[in-house]
């Protein structure tokens, strides 16, 4: 299984976030925090807008950036480890 690698965003004031580039399929992931101390997350495409086999060829007509949120699923996790765990099972079951 391959290990993600999380970095801080250390802009952001609100919620505590972190983000892992993965450049070879043009996804990005980020992990929440909430002020409930919950965590979920959610995967967004920055080159392919709608990510990996579900590319269009035609980028200019595509408006889907948000390729999955944990939150459409009711997945809050209890701490990051947790949910760094669950994007890692997320890449290996749609990789």
């Amino acid at each position: 299984m391959t290990k993600v690698k999380f970095t801080q965003i250390k802009k952001r004031k609100i919620l505590k976030t972190w983000q892992h580039k993965d450049r070879k399929t043009g996804l990005v992931s980020f992990i929440y925090c909430d002020p409930n101390r919950d965590y979920y997350f959610a995967i967004s495409c920055f080159e392919r807008r709608c990510g990996l086999q579900k590319c269009v060829k035609d980028k200019k007509n595509c408006s889907r950036y948000v390729f999955y949120n944990s939150l459409n699923d009711s997945l809050l996790y209890g701490n990051f480890d947790e949910c760094r765990k669950a994007v890692e099972e997320w890449y290996r079951v749609w990789n």
